[in-house]
């Protein structure tokens, strides 16, 4: 289960669904990538994956979504060929490595990933903000990184997640 920031609505405790990346990684440096797959995550922050051929292991899991911060298990798991594996990212902000999420809801408690990190360099700063504020200038819409909040357009609305997060200097934190 897993939440993002800017996609997410307390109003009906759910979220627009969005593409995104989990990564199985090893659990010793330099934490190579093992497995990556892609898939749809629900509008209740589920996702079903699954890995083809997996070898017995203890991995960290590594989410990405088009504009969010990177997101690491706060532990390497055990995982089991042929056996399913849960994890909750939306629980508690500890669920994740160095307590790197925000939480978005109070009832039901949900913790989500940082949005803003629209080119994907791990930082929330001032070049997210420039690259939201160009494409709201130039009236972008549609299905693109700048788009924080999931409306298919960017505008103010989108550069207030950026601008806050910035602020409070969130970046990738990883093992």
């Amino acid at each position: 289960t897993y939440f993002i920031e800017g996609f997410y609505d307390d109003t009906d405790d759910s979220q627009i669904s969005d593409t995104i990346t989990v990564q199985l990684r090893n659990s010793t440096t330099p934490f190579a990538v093992a497995y990556e797959k892609k898939g749809v995550l629900a509008s209740d922050g589920t996702i079903q994956l699954q890995y083809i051929d997996i070898a017995n292991g203890i991995y960290y899991i590594a989410v990405s979504h088009r504009n969010s911060i990177e997101t690491w298990s706060s532990s390497a798991i055990s995982v089991t060929s042929g056996s399913p594996e849960n994890y909750n990212f939306s629980t508690a902000s500890s669920q994740a490595f160095g307590n790197n999420e925000i939480q978005v809801d109070a009832a039901p408690v949900r913790f989500a990933a940082y949005s803003g990190d629209v080119n994907q360099d791990g930082t929330i700063d001032l070049t997210d903000g420039g690259l939201i504020d160009n494409d709201s200038f130039n009236f972008i819409g549609g299905y693109v990184s700048t788009d924080v909040n999931g409306d298919n357009l960017v505008d103010v609305a989108d550069a207030v997640f950026a601008d806050n997060n910035g602020f409070n200097f969130i970046v990738k934190q990883t093992p």
